[in-house]
């Protein structure tokens, strides 16, 4: 049984929100942002976040269209997930946020949170954790 984390990204063109659960997998907690630029420094974040908390799969929201299609933004999602894969060698799976940015806006403004992108991932983490439970 692995017994490392999970971490969720909700990637933007200015902050990438981020999300990690507990020990135990059981709860998804907001991490923070990193800057999307430079890109390097970005992916060096991450990647030290990886090995710190000794992370085992990554969960990336994807921004499909509303008629579940790619757009744009997926594809530059999916291009920097490829990134992810190629620097971390670990598992990476896509998952459907177009809703998760709506809520995380909302529950963010009703927190008073600045920056709804870490809110993002963990509602994306959380979204996992409920359809892959044991």
């Amino acid at each position: 049984m692995n017994m490392g984390k999970i971490l969720a990204i909700d990637f933007g063109l200015v902050r990438v929100g981020l999300a990690i659960t507990d020990d135990n997998k059981e709860f998804a907690l907001a991490l923070g942002t990193v800057l999307a630029e430079p890109h390097n420094d970005c992916l060096e974040k991450i990647k030290k976040i990886v090995e710190d908390e000794k992370v085992e799969r990554i969960i990336l929201g994807l921004p499909l269209t509303l008629e579940g299609t790619d757009g744009p933004q997926a594809k530059v999602v999916r291009v920097f997930g490829d990134e992810l894969i190629k620097l971390l060698s670990l598992p990476l799976e896509y998952l459907d946020e177009r809703y998760s940015t709506k809520m995380s806006l909302v529950i963010s403004k009703m927190k008073g949170m600045r920056h709804p992108d870490a809110e993002a991932a963990r509602l994306l983490l959380d979204t996992w954790l409920e359809t892959n439970k044991k």
